[in-house]
């Protein structure tokens, strides 16, 4: 909402409202109580990544584009199945709604899980780079990833056609690093700071 520039300023009081128009009036934050929208219930989009190079509207056939005052999206693996799935929120005490992945599987992926001994718990800060036939992936856990939400402590990283990761490395926190070779795809790698060894964790996979 607009404010005025000068604080001092009189504004005008409001008109009649014009019902026959389709004017109303009502507290903003009596509207959600209400059932009404401030967004005049804009709808939702998801948009995929093609290939680098431009983002194709997948929002009708995903089923999405639901007419919601939505704020807040949290992306993380809710099935198990090592595909990111989205949790949105919406503003006025709607409901959260859960969009499993069904996309077909064209191309692997790996999650990290990272678990902090010298540095936080939860490796705030830490940076994974992923080698994958001469390509080099970067990903870094912030404290902080969404608007109004907050997604698992997680690094979701999409290999193509990968069969296996050939080189993972960690830079925690603390400066030190840890490197790993060799590693399956299609599931979840947990990594204690400080240890050579890490952990699998079998997912479950979809059709």
């Amino acid at each position: 909402m607009s404010q005025p520039l000068d604080r001092t300023c009189k504004i005008e009081p409001m008109g009649k409202v014009d019902t026959a128009a389709g004017e109303f009036w009502t507290h903003p934050f009596a509207m959600p109580k209400q059932g009404d929208n401030l967004s005049a219930y804009e709808s939702n989009k998801l948009f995929l990544n093609v290939d680098g190079s431009r983002f194709l509207d997948a929002s009708f056939a995903s089923l999405a584009d639901i007419d919601s005052d939505s704020r807040s999206v949290m992306v993380g693996d809710f099935d198990g199945d090592s595909a990111p799935d989205l949790l949105v929120g919406s503003v006025g005490g709607g409901p959260l709604r859960l969009f499993l992945n069904r996309f077909p599987r064209e191309h692997h992926r790996v999650v990290i899980s990272l678990r902090g001994t010298k540095s936080n718990r939860s490796a705030i800060g830490a940076r994974a780079t992923v080698e994958i036939s001469g390509r080099t992936i970067v990903r870094d856990l912030f404290s902080a990833n969404g608007f109004m939400g907050q997604s698992p402590a997680r690094l979701n990283v999409g290999v193509e056609g990968a069969q296996v990761i050939d080189k993972l490395t960690i830079r925690w926190p603390t400066g030190e690093r840890q490197v790993f070779h060799d590693l399956p795809v299609d599931c979840e790698i947990a990594i204690v700071e400080g240890t050579d060894e890490f952990r699998l964790i079998n997912s479950k996979k979809t059709e």
